[in-house]
């Protein structure tokens, strides 16, 4: 009985090893891909958000946010500039988004200007806005002025 409580006790040296290990660099770098931040349905709030990882946005933000991926849920409402890879809306955007994908769900309602690559909007969706691509389409020819025809 003694000899396995020490045979025990020699075992949590390594554990505690690894235990330091635990909470370092590591265990952070797998979390933005894991679960996104939420602000919940009663959450209002109004400042700026800034995050490498994703964000999913159920009660209202009044400013700007920076984010990898940003969910905008039916209850949900920004009013301020988006900046972020992916953009996905279902509930009310007013102000300026700039993303690499932006979707606009059957249930979205936007007023804001778009700058993307890739734009889906539902059938359904209200959108009343500008709407310019990040960058120039690839494969296109280039047009030639009406001028330097008539030479």
């Amino acid at each position: 009985m003694f000899s396995k409580n020490q045979s025990s006790s020699n075992s949590p040296s390594p554990k505690s090893s690894e235990a330091g290990k635990k909470p370092g660099v590591p265990s952070r770098a797998k979390a933005p891909s894991s679960t996104p931040s939420i602000l919940s349905r009663d959450l209002v709030v109004t400042g700026e958000i800034s995050t490498d990882g994703d964000v999913q946005i159920e009660g209202r933000l009044e400013g700007n946010i920076k984010a990898t991926t940003l969910t905008v849920g039916e209850q949900g409402a920004v009013n301020g500039k988006i900046i972020a890879g992916t953009v996905l809306i279902r509930g009310k955007v007013t102000g300026k988004i700039t993303a690499s994908t932006i979707e606009m769900a059957e249930t979205a309602n936007v007023m804001a200007d778009l700058v993307q690559d890739h734009l889906t909007i539902a059938n359904g969706a209200f959108f009343d806005g500008k709407c310019s691509r990040k960058t120039k389409p690839t494969g296109t020819a280039p047009t030639s002025s009406p001028a330097s025809k008539a030479k």
